[in-house]
């Protein structure tokens, strides 16, 4: 008997073993790393912004910066998802020039959108100020704008390099992004002072930075490649319900913010917006793990090695979620040495905030197999219809009631839904369908 669980305590920690140093663990490793340095890099520049302006400027700062990234998002149309679909499907197959015109295609495509989009908040400053910023400067919306166009390339560059599997240039792509932005906040600090304005336009700065460094490390001579129309139709087709996802996604995962701002005004974003910028790290770790997982299911075509991949996947997150629950035990003292005092009554919303993210957290495998597996995009696109519904009559409700608590509860509904959703889609096709 002894003999027997000593055989199969050996087996498990073998197992054990394989997961923990296994390629997609390094890939995941090396991913994970580089985006938790970018999101502390922007947790620092969060952190610089809070303390340097009032809580009513930083709520109106940070309604601008969630406006930019819906319009990131937006902008998007899901190219990004088609580029790392179809630029490792070429590499996989030794279609080296063929990759550089989907990169090229995909990087025409994103700076033609967000540039109609970027124009049009300008053109409309006013209009978006005040119904969307909660302020009357119209510089305020300009200054997004701007913000939006800088950022139209160096948002594509990490998906290009890891499609390529070149995990660790993409970190280096995303952390100089963020690294020169906070380095443009520490000059514009010590140069005068920080102001809603030049803190976004040390986002244009970062953005132009971080556009230039992503272009060499793909090296720039896609830039040469002339995609035929072919290409261009493969892209926009094959992204269709995935930017119909990206596009209702963003607005509804980012209408806390905006639906905070126009309902209880800029006090209220502002005490919102940290806990908001720290459960970030949840979604940062979650788009990690996704960008590892995304191009091998993309190149698999064997059902059960993308099954035992997806059952892989899912136990290496309970790790993961015992980590958060850490967080939320110690949420106190951390947001208040962090910000200090004028920031307590964020504690709460911030523990309520990342328990609402663990089912997000678990969708990781099952929507990335949807995705790039099954290649089944509808399911993907469809339920963003319902989920922005959902989330828009939820907030409408818990707002008014609860205050800045209000979207946390809509999240931690609409997460699980999600997940019971595309686990049930996942079951069915890898466990029940011959």
């Amino acid at each position: 008997m002894v003999l027997l669980i000593n055989k199969l305590m050996k087996k498990y920690i073998n197992k054990a073993k394989l997961l923990v140093f296994s390629s997609t663990a390094k890939d995941t490793y090396i991913l994970f790393g580089g985006n938790v340095l970018s999101a502390f890099l922007g947790f620092v520049y969060t952190l610089i912004i809070a303390r340097a302006l009032s809580i009513y400027d930083f709520g109106i700062f940070s309604a601008a910066v969630n406006l930019v990234i819906i319009l990131t998002s937006i902008t998007d149309l899901g190219i990004s998802t088609g580029a790392v679909s179809f630029v490792a499907e070429a590499d996989a197959s030794g279609k080296i020039e063929l990759s550089k015109e989907y990169i090229k295609a995909s990087s025409v495509i994103r700076l033609i959108v967000t540039l109609i989009v970027s124009l049009l908040v300008i053109i409309f400053s006013k209009f978006v100020s005040v119904k969307f910023l909660a302020t009357n400067d119209p510089m305020v919306a300009i200054l997004t704008g701007v913000v939006t166009l800088s950022l139209a390339l160096p948002m594509l560059v990490p998906f290009i390099l890891q499609a390529k599997k070149k995990f660790l240039n993409s970190i280096i792509a995303d952390n100089l992004l963020y690294l020169s932005r906070l380095g443009f906040a520490f000059v514009f600090m010590f140069l005068a002072r920080l102001t809603i304005g030049n803190s976004l336009i040390s986002f244009v700065l970062g953005g132009i930075v971080g556009t230039i460094v992503g272009i060499i490390l793909i090296k720039p001579d896609f830039l040469k490649s002339k995609p035929t129309r072919e290409t261009y139709k493969k892209l926009i087709k094959y992204s269709g319900w995935i930017g119909v996802n990206r596009i209702i996604s963003s607005i509804s995962g980012r209408l806390d913010i905006q639906m905070l701002a126009v309902m209880t005004g800029a006090v209220a974003t502002g005490l919102y917006s940290i806990p908001n910028r720290l459960a970030g790290f949840v979604i940062v770790l979650t788009s990690s793990f996704s960008g590892v997982l995304a191009p091998r299911l993309a190149s698999f075509n064997n059902k059960d090695q993308e099954k035992k991949y997806i059952i892989k996947a899912t136990l290496a997150l309970i790790p993961i979620i015992a980590g958060l629950v850490l967080w939320v035990v110690i949420a106190k003292p951390f947001i208040v040495i962090l910000f200090g005092d004028k920031y307590l009554s964020a504690v709460p919303i911030f523990q309520a905030l990342t328990i609402s993210m663990i089912p997000f957290i678990f969708t990781a495998p099952s929507v990335t197999a949807i995705v790039y597996a099954m290649k089944k995009t509808v399911y993907i696109g469809a339920f963003s219809f319902f989920q922005l519904a959902a989330i828009f009559l939820l907030n409408l409700y818990f707002i008014p009631k609860y205050g800045p608590i209000g979207p946390t509860l809509t999240f931690g509904i609409t997460n699980t839904i999600l997940a019971i959703y595309t686990w049930l889609i996942v079951i069915k096709y890898y466990w029940f369908d011959k």
